[in-house]
């Protein structure tokens, strides 16, 4: 198997072309740093002449890209994208999504459902992956220790959101209908229903007001990175004023006055050693991430690390609750837990081992890329 891999900067790139190599795939990096996923006429040339100069049995990205889309199409060639955002948040994407050379691999389930019920059967559901042989090779340092361990700790950012800015606009009716929205979805888990409540004709009202052009999906965008800010900082601020916190972010806020800023961690060294060290690791899923298993999940459970994650439908499906991983469905739910699971030092151990057990076993790299290039019809 010969594969074109186009590199973007995505930092999943290093596991990934290791995986190929352990699986003595052939394969070729093009890097490009891309200003627009839908035309570029430099890069389409670029990748015109790679593929007509060299007999590749596909292209493969980190995300879906649609002037890749169009290339791969007209030389015939399969084009495999791996897509670790949610939603894809590429322009006018139906135009190009249903092309037949495309293999398109979402690790929310129902996003897929959501394209596949709009016709396009190219899109399959692949959740996200991890390397073991990496994770399993770092080590923490005597002098390391003091610096990673934690009883709390989360990495990630903050989120800073449109939602503000575009509500200056509004009259008070809309502004009162968007904030019950923000309210409603902020203390509901396991159910997304923002679009839902996002009419045709809301939206077109709303966008009446507004100084540039909005759209649905924008619009559901700002509203959940918003719903998503006010849940980490409400989590965070209640927790650090009461344990040991530390955040790995470039985000700050003023209102986490007692919280350890540790600033950005490197993902391929580093952050698997922030997981192994803290004693609960926090995940605080992104609102707009409907039923999937985010990469920083996985993360967290293929590093050894105990987590304590938000509700979601996918990670309670294959893995087991209160063994595995514990879940929280409420701010006030996870408060209580956190105090529970510090006080039982015997009891985290042996659930982040089982959680790492399960991770590493069905999440890896090597079983993945199996599932997406069997579905592609081609074989390692």
């Amino acid at each position: 198997m010969n594969i074109l891999v186009v590199h973007w900067g995505a930092y999943t790139h290093a596991d990934i072309l290791l995986t190929f190599t352990k699986h003595h795939i052939r394969f070729k990096v093009m890097e490009y740093i891309f200003k627009d996923k839908n035309n570029d006429d430099y890069f389409s040339s670029q990748l015109m002449v790679q593929l007509s100069e060299t007999p590749y049995d596909a292209v493969f990205s980190v995300n879906y890209f649609p002037v890749i889309a169009k290339v791969c199409a007209l030389q015939n060639v399969k084009y495999l994208a791996w897509c670790y955002d949610c939603p894809l948040n590429v322009y006018r994407i139906e135009e190009t999504l249903g092309l037949e050379t495309n293999y398109v691999f979402l690790f929310d389930r129902i996003q897929v459902k959501q394209y596949r019920k709009l016709g396009f059967n190219n899109v399959y559901h692949l959740p996200l992956a991890i390397n073991p042989d990496r994770l399993n090779a770092v080590r923490i340092e005597p002098f390391e220790e003091e610096y990673y361990q934690s009883p709390i700790s989360f990495v990630g950012q903050l989120y800073n959101s449109t939602l503000p800015e575009l509500m200056a606009y509004l009259d008070e009716y809309y502004k009162g209908y968007l904030n019950a929205i923000v309210n409603t979805q902020l203390k509901v888990y396991g159910q997304y229903f923002i679009e839902d409540l996002l009419t045709d004709e809301l939206v077109s009202s709303i966008a009446k007001q507004l100084p540039i052009t909005v759209t649905k999906e924008q619009l559901a965008y700002s509203l959940a990175t918003y719903i998503t800010y006010n849940e980490r900082l409400i989590l965070l601020k209640q927790l650090s004023d009461k344990y040991t916190f530390k955040l790995y972010s470039k985000d700050t806020n003023p209102l986490l006055s007692n919280i350890i800023q540790q600033g950005y961690v490197q993902y391929f060294s580093d952050m698997p050693k922030v997981f192994r060290a803290t004693q609960i690791n926090l995940n605080i899923t992104v609102k707009n991430t409907q039923s999937g298993i985010s990469l920083r999940v996985l993360d967290i459970l293929g590093s050894g690390g105990f987590l304590l994650s938000n509700y979601q439908p996918e990670l309670a499906e294959y893995f087991i609750p209160d063994r595995e991983f514990v879940y929280y469905e409420s701010i006030e739910d996870a408060l209580e837990k956190v105090d529970f699971y510090l006080q039982n030092d015997d009891i985290r151990p042996e659930i982040a081992k089982n959680g790492c057990k399960k991770c590493q076993e069905e999440f890896n790299y090597s079983k993945q890329f199996k599932f997406l290039f069997q579905t592609a019809g081609l074989y390692l």
